[in-house]
C-alpha cells in the first residue's frame, strides 16, 4: 500500500480537487484506491457522497473522515482492507496535523496556484515536508493562459523545490465535473482536462512507485 498525501498550508491551493481527481483515475486505472479526508470542510467526502454504488462511470470511492489523531488506525484499516492507494486531503492552517501525515506519507504533493500570495505561502508547507525527510513535489494548479506557471516554476526551482513536469490550468471542466461528483476524464474524457489529469496521475506514480523510463 502507498500513501501519498496532497499538503498545502494556503487554503484554496486546489488540494481537494487535486484528490478527488487522482483517486478517481487511479480507480479507472484498475487500483484499488481510498481517501482519507481530514478537512472539516470535508469537500472530497462530500463529492464522493454524490457519486453512485456499482455507476458504470463514476462509482461510489471508498473515502472516509477523519483526524490526523486516527490517521494511524485508519491507515490500518486500509492494509487490511487490500487498499493499494491512500490519497490523504488535509486541511489548511494546521502545521501540527500536517506534520503528522507528513510523517506517514510516502509521497507529498504540494499544489501552489502560480499567483505572488501562493508562492510566497509555500514555504511553511516546505518546512513541514523537508522535517518529515520524505519526497515531495508541487504541482502548479489553476494556471492562467500567459507565462506565469512558468515564472512560478523557475522561482520554485531556484529554491531547490521540486516541481512535477505536468501543470494544471485553469479549466471549468473542473469545476463543471465535481459539481455531481464526477471527475474530468469521467464528464469529459477526451477534453484537456483529462488529459492534463492522466499526465498528473504519469508524473506522480513514477515518483510514487520509483518507476524508471525506459531508454
Amino acid at each position: 500500500m502507498k500513501i501519498l498525501a496532497v499538503i498545502s498550508q494556503k487554503g484554496g491551493s486546489g488540494k481537494s480537487t487535486i484528490s478527488v481527481h487522482l483517486a478517481a483515475y487511479a480507480h479507472q486505472k484498475g487500483l484499488h484506491p481510498a481517501m482519507i479526508d481530514l478537512d472539516p470542510q470535508a469537500s472530497s467526502y462530500k463529492w464522493n457522497s454524490g457519486r453512485e454504488d456499482g455507476h458504470e462511470k463514476s462509482p461510489r470511492l471508498e473515502v472516509v473522515q477523519g483526524t490526523a489523531a486516527k490517521l494511524p488506525s485508519l491507515l490500518d484499516l486500509a492494509q487490511r482492507n487490500k487498499i493499494e492507494l491512500v490519497i490523504i486531503d488535509t486541511a489548511p492552517h494546521s502545521d501540527s496535523a500536517a506534520a503528522i501525515v507528513a510523517q506517514l506519507a510516502d509521497f507529498i504533493v504540494i499544489p501552489c496556484r502560480p499567483a505572488r500570495f501562493d508562492l510566497d505561502a509555500i514555504s511553511s508547507t516546505i518546512q513541514i515536508v523537508k522535517a518529515a525527510n520524505k519526497q515531495a513535489a508541487v504541482i502548479l494548479n489553476a494556471a492562467p493562459r500567459g507565462h506565469l506557471a512558468e515564472e512560478a516554476r523557475a522561482a520554485l526551482e531556484a529554491q531547490n523545490i521540486k516541481v512535477l513536469p505536468t501543470v494544471l490550468q485553469q479549466r471549468a471542466a473542473y469545476a463543471h465535473a465535481v459539481i455531481d461528483g464526477r471527475a474530468v476524464h469521467e464528464y469529459e474524457p477526451k477534453g484537456k482536462a483529462a488529459y492534463e489529469i492522466s499526465m498528473l496521475y504519469s508524473d506522480i506514480t513514477k515518483l510514487l512507485y520509483n518507476k524508471k523510463k525506459k531508454a
